[in-house]
């Protein structure tokens, strides 16, 4: 009975198709069997099933048909309320399989006491209840040895039973009887909407035909032309015959254009025997697109050939060896294998020959590409401007008005920008209009209350209608952020899980499925990775968010009203909700969030750094919201005072109390049987948990990072479903529970900046267990490393800790780093003294990373010299290193060798004293320019070391900035150092002799910018010759036998 989930389809037959998936299980039939409900949730289903064959036509009326629209929402309203009955009745019946059902089993004749007493309710109407109730139990007083004085205890607690299990019966069945009138008058109105069963939901078709598009009026895709070209007639590819270059992104922002461009640029039909361009959109098949390349190819109006073979044979011999262009433009739902079908004859082409694919679907273009995919970013403000005010004020004569509508229209374009099709809708709409007052009434619209001659929502509609079901509900989630704001993956997934947005599929964690949404969303251009971190939804993307969301999504910092519309299921808010003018409207506001029993989101953005320490809810009202899967307290001052209520939450899958001042999580909280994420992070005051938190069995994300927990509980090696365990700065923290191989789901844990003095052995047992952050190698047959070589999936950031403990040199090959590719960032570190040098280089020498690693850290290493390794130009991906406090090592490793560096620290080389040739290169020459890469290079702490040696003119021209810190003996000699340093910024020299400050100021340093000098007691004046005009910045300090600059200076 489930509804087929097809690409395309509608939004709402996910949510109907999970629902029959969890009515079918055995545990609810069970449940509901028991309570004689068994054939309403029959007559349940197959109303969903009814409204559901409708789904897609209505999908694709409500953005013509206003009427359609408020049906889709008032169905979807229903289809809340059935979710959340569902859900309860399953937590009930889980609840009833597990801790219940022993419970009944230690109370058995209790059991039988209830039953009697019921069923003698029902069938002699004559005796009244209480009767009944006193007689049964005085007969189990009798029967069990209960004494008298405790008949009444018993009395109460069988009344209290009966009227919660009364109450929640009623409420179920009320809640039935609702959804079916809903239901009902749903049904009721599907023939008057002319509503059909069976409609396959496709994307808003375009012509075949694309339209010719002058050049003049593209702007902003300069760059993007020449860098299209360039791969055009260039040979850059994987080798393959006909090179694929496949241009992505979102309907509307200019990817047919962008290939007009240079499919009519001459250059193009200089370089190729002939070209063709095929519009694909949605209906097609391999005959098809293979008659219309022959046609478009071979100049033919007919093609008699009914078979696609022969037609395909025929198209091989007539392409045969001839060097061409192919546009498929608008590809939608093209897969790999018919690609592959209609790419076969085209194999016989000469090599040179090019295809651009234009698609919304990255994920279908790097299957299909031989070059990576031409992500077209969103056109700029500028662009935007330049194409609205050429078709929008290209008529307006009079000055003064061509002012104030330019104005407007630079807002319009702001609010719109990057899409150059919606823009151009815009300016077409406002074309003959040189009225201000309408202008600004288009520019307050939302995109849904535009006029229809504007384009702006069919555009949009057009990729999202392309979704499937899954997609459309995870990405219409997206609308509870607001406009600009930053989210994360991990959180995002999160989130989603705990809506049941995430469909469970076979042999793949929630956490996986989640992460293939995410992809594939970003894939097609909804999200965008930020330039710092995480991620963003354009600001018209966020517009459809909030279209397809409706009044069911609500974010209080742009939109709160003064009442909450009564469908609302989602609120968000960053800051704080908004304050009224007095106190009773503040009270009035908060009496309002409580009423909405069906809430299911509340969440407290990141990203601020406010405290919140009024309420927003009150304590009693939120234990209302049995519906609530979603709480964030973010930085919300009075959680304390609401955990009680948190802990009645019982559907409560999701909850954030980062950054409060909970001092004590109580057993309550631990009781929430349906939790999946617990997020503690920053929580200052935390120092310890309750050993109940084993209760939580769904618990998959349990996050402690930055908290004053000082122990984890043994109890939380029973969560079997957790997958992962943030424990990130937790400095208190000196041991991990011995029974962490329990915790057979585990697959991420940080345990960096933490005080562990031996990570557990038994975490060798979860083979596919991610670990970042600090192993400590131990004393008992290097436990840690052996956990390296066990566990599959070390990556990011690894610290090896305590490496003087190692007693058995040849556990450390153990460790296996030379396969572990993930690991990025790697530091080694020995603690205290190490007397046993030849040890500690054996150590060094097992320890050798893959040849992918970004970043190394040494410290404390005891060695005479460093390992070959250290250095070796096969680590081309290093990018920072940093060695500090080897003070035994008389020399430096051959570190220049390293083609990708640009940072290098060195401190604390007690005897190095020279530092020459061994610093560049191993051997009797280089293989690489030595520091070819290197911007940032510091010394420090160094007391001996005397001499520096630059082997050849042009080392460290990519230098920009040196530090010298500390190196009192350090004499420059000018013959073996460089003359300039052409790309320094930033000198800083301190604790060094007058002779390094005046070698170094005398270098040309053309672009030097800042420069700092201190504690150089030998210094009393500048060299003789003049500083670089662009510097901004001198900083001397502790000289203090300075008594002059120079002249020049």
């Amino acid at each position: 009975m489930a509804v087929e989930r097809v690409i395309g389809g509608a939004f709402l037959s996910a949510s109907v198709e999970q629902l029959f998936e969890t009515m079918a299980s055995q545990d609810f039939n069970d449940f509901v069997r028991e309570k004689k409900l068994k054939t309403a949730f029959d007559k349940l289903q197959f109303m969903l099933s009814s409204v559901g064959g409708v789904l897609n036509d209505a999908e694709t009326k409500q953005l013509t048909d206003p009427s359609v629209r408020r049906w889709l929402d008032d169905l979807k309203d229903a289809i809340y309320h059935v979710e959340d009955l569902v859900c309860l009745i399953k937590t009930e019946a889980e609840l009833e399989g597990t801790e219940f059902a022993r419970r009944r089993r230690r109370s058995s004749r209790v059991r039988k006491f209830i039953s009697c007493a019921a069923n003698q309710e029902e069938n002699e109407e004559d005796v009244s209840k209480s009767e009944m109730y006193y007689s049964a139990v005085e007969g189990l007083q009798s029967e069990s040895g209960i004494r008298s004085s405790e008949s009444n205890k018993v009395r109460n607690l069988f009344q209290s039973y009966r009227l919660a299990a009364a109450k929640k019966e009623y409420e179920r069945i009320k809640g039935i009887k609702e959804i079916f009138v809903m239901l009902s008058l749903i049904m009721g109105k599907i023939d008057h909407l002319d509503l059909r069963k069976g409609v396959e939901t496709k994307p808003l078709q375009r012509s075949y035909e694309t339209s010719l598009l002058e050049e003049v009026n593209i702007y902003g895709r300069d760059h993007d032309k020449d860098a299209l070209l360039k791969l055009l007639i260039s040979h850059e590819g994987d080798g393959s015959r006909v090179d694929v270059i496949p241009i992505i992104g979102m309907g509307g922002v200019g990817k047919t254009a962008l290939a007009q461009l240079v499919y009519m640029d001459r250059a193009v039909d200089q370089h190729f025997d002939f070209k063709a361009w095929i519009t694909v959109s949605h209906d097609y098949d391999v005959f098809t697109i293979t008659k219309r390349i022959y046609q478009k190819v071979a100049g033919l109006k007919r093609i008699l050939t009914e078979e696609t073979f022969e037609l395909q044979q025929e198209l091989q011999l007539f392409l045969g060896y001839k060097r061409c262009l192919l546009v498929f433009d608008d590809v939608w739902n093209l897969n790999f294998n018919r690609w592959c079908a209609i790419s076969c004859p085209l194999k016989s082409i000469a090599y040179g020959s090019k295809i651009i694919v234009t698609t919304r679907d990255g994920n279908f273009a790097s299957m299909i590409g031989s070059v990576p995919n031409y992500s077209l970013q969103y056109m700029s403000e500028e662009a935007c401007w330049q194409l609205f005010s050429n078709h929008a004020l290209n008529k307006v004569d009079d000055p003064s008005v061509y002012e104030e509508l330019a104005e407007i229209g630079r807002k319009i374009v702001r609010k719109y920008q990057g899409f150059p099709l919606v823009i151009k809708s815009f300016a077409g709409l406002l074309r003959a209009e040189q009225n201000p007052r309408k202008w600004e009434n288009i520019l307050k619209k939302d995109i849904s209350e535009l006029p229809q001659g504007c384009d702006v929502l069919s555009t949009l509609w057009s990729s999202y209608n392309y979704l499937p079901p899954h997609l459309k509900r995870c990405f219409a989630y997206c609308s509870i952020f607001p406009k600009n704001y930053v989210f994360t993956k991990k959180k995002l997934i999160l989130l989603w899980m705990a809506e049941d947005l995430l469909i469970p599929e076979k042999n793949k964690m929630l956490e996986e499925v989640g992460e293939e949404y995410f992809d594939d969303l970003t894939a097609r251009s909804f999200f965008h990775k930020n330039e710092m971190y995480g991620f963003t939804m354009h600001d018209l993307v966020n517009d459809l968010a909030q279209f397809v969301a409706g009044e069911y999504c609500l974010r209080s910092d742009d939109n709160y009203s003064d009442i909450l519309p009564r469908k609302t299921r989602y609120l968000s808010w960053m800051e704080y909700l908004p304050r009224m003018e007095n106190k009773t409207d503040d009270i009035k506001k908060v009496e309002d969030v409580s009423k909405k029993r069906v809430l299911r989101t509340i969440l407290r953005l990141d990203g601020s750094l406010q405290m919140i320490h009024d309420y927003f809810i009150h304590p009693k009202g939120l234990q209302n919201f049995r519906c609530l899967r979603v709480l964030s307290l973010y930085r919300v001052g009075v959680v304390s005072k609401l955990l009680g209520s948190i802990g009645k939450l019982k559907l409560l899958r999701y909850l954030d109390l980062s950054w409060t001042e909970v001092e004590k999580i109580p057993d309550t909280i631990c009781g929430l049987y349906n939790l999946q994420t617990l997020l503690l992070h920053c929580c200052r005051y935390l120092c310890q948990l309750p050993d109940s938190i084993g209760n939580l069995k769904h618990l998959r994300y349990l996050d402690l990072s930055n908290t004053e927990v000082t122990q984890i509980p043994d109890g939380v090696c029973n969560l079997h479903n957790l997958h992962t365990l943030l424990l990130r700065s937790c400095r208190n923290i000196t041991h991990l529970p011995t029974n962490m191989a329990r915790l057979i789901n585990l697959r991420h844990l940080d345990i960096s900046a933490t005080s562990l003095r031996q990570t557990p052995p038994q975490l060798s047992n979860l083979r596919y267990l991610e670990i970042l952050g600090d192993l400590v190698a131990g004393t008992s047959s290097g436990s840690s490393l052996k956990v390296l070589n066990e566990v599959q999936d070390v990556r990011g950031t690894l610290c090896i800790r305590n490496l003087e403990e190692v007693k058995n040199v040849d556990d450390v090959s153990k460790a296996n780093l030379k396969d572990e590719k993930c690991i990025t960032d790697l530091r080694l570190e020995w603690q205290g003294d190490t007397y046993n040098s030849q040890k500690a280089r054996k150590v060094l020498n097992r320890l050798q990373p893959h040849t992918d690693l970004e970043r190394l850290s040494i410290i404390n290493y005891g060695g005479l010299s460093f390992s070959d390794w250290i250095g070796d130009h096969i680590f081309s991906s290093v990018v920072y290193m940093w060695l500090s406090k080897c003070k035994r090592c008389h020399s430096l490793p051959p570190i220049g060798q390293l083609p990708s560096l640009k940072s290098l620290s060195i401190d604390g080389f007690d005897m190095v004293e020279r530092v020459g040739n061994e610093f560049y290169f191993s051997g009797l020459f280089a293989v690489n320019k030595p520091f070819k890469s290197l911007e940032k290079l510091s010394f420090k702490f160094m007391p001996r070391w005397e001499e520096w040696s630059v082997v050849e003119d042009g080392v460290f021209s990519q230098l920009k900035e040196l530090h010298l810190m500390d190196c009192p003996s350090l004499a420059l000699n000018r013959n073996c150092f460089p003359d300039s340093l052409p790309s320094l910024t930033h000198l800083y020299i301190s604790k060094c002799q007058q002779q390094v400050v005046a070698l170094l100021l005398s270098c040309q340093l053309p672009l030097l910018g800042s420069l700092y000098i201190g504690y150089c007691p030998e210094l009393k004046s500048f060299p003789q010759r003049s500083l670089p005009t662009n510097i901004h910045a001198i900083e001397i300090c502790g000289c203090e036998n300075l008594n002059s600059f120079s002249d020049e200076g």
